[in-house]
């Protein structure tokens, strides 16, 4: 018999479920704004094929954080929805604007990573609490965002 799709998450591990859901979408958006600062900064000799990139990366974060809000909103978790917010919950530091072309890559691909490892935690939590939607919508982002890292750190020529 297949599992009833949850309509709420509950209890406990509910509450912390619900902490950890908001952590990793106060990431993504941390990360957009990011791939935003390095699309309008970046400068070298690699300027055109990172210039896309970033927007090509900052394009899907933008999809995949509106789906993972509104399953959030489907299973009765409130996204946060301030910037003041997101920076005090995410892991993954905004850029300074400073960055070569170098640390670009090599900030984006271990974020890219940690985001993709992170977001993987919460699968077993999400099934746990029958929100299956949402975690197989995570492991799709949480696969593209490892899929990404790698592709960046092959640019760099460590993979």
């Amino acid at each position: 018999m297949a599992k009833r799709q949850a309509t709420e998450i509950k209890g406990q591990a509910g509450r912390v479920l619900e902490q950890d859901l908001n952590r990793e979408f106060a990431n993504m958006q941390v990360l957009y704004v990011k791939l935003h600062n390095y699309h309008w900064f970046v400068k070298g000799s690699h300027f055109f094929s990172l210039h896309g990139k970033f927007e090509e990366l900052y394009n899907k974060t933008a999809t995949f954080m509106d789906d993972y809000a509104e399953q959030m909103l489907a299973i009765q978790v409130k996204p946060l929805a301030t910037m003041k917010d997101f920076l005090a919950n995410a892991t993954i530091e905004e850029a300074s604007g400073n960055e070569d072309e170098q640390e670009m890559v090599e900030t984006l691909a271990a974020d890219l990573q940690a985001l993709s490892n992170q977001l993987v935690e919460l699968v077993d939590g999400l099934e746990e609490q029958n929100a299956l939607s949402l975690a197989d919508s995570i492991q799709g982002m949480a696969r593209d965002f490892q899929k990404d890292g790698w592709m960046l750190r092959s640019y760099l020529g460590r993979d």
